[in-house]
């Protein structure tokens, strides 16, 4: 999975992994291999990511839900 903020699907495929997005008809092919948890933890690095002022306002909160869905991930790699 490869994410990219200036192109959309933002969330795209590199199916052979060599850190470029795969392409089909000219266009990215979006990341299809979602698990819940994933879906999750890419929902919260985003909403942590896009507020500019995370670290001043909320830096705790910010770190938790960062740290709590890597924990996460974890245990999708572990089972």
């Amino acid at each position: 999975m490869i994410f990219d903020g200036h192109q959309y699907p933002y969330f795209a495929a590199d199916a052979n992994g060599d850190g470029c997005i795969d392409q089909a008809d000219g266009r990215a092919v979006g990341y299809k291999g979602w698990t819940p948890r994933l879906l999750k933890a890419a929902y919260n690095w985003k909403f942590v990511t896009s507020d500019g002022g995370a670290y001043f306002h909320n830096p705790h909160y910010a770190l938790e839900l960062l740290y709590v869905y890597l924990e996460d991930l974890a245990h999708d790699v572990e089972a």
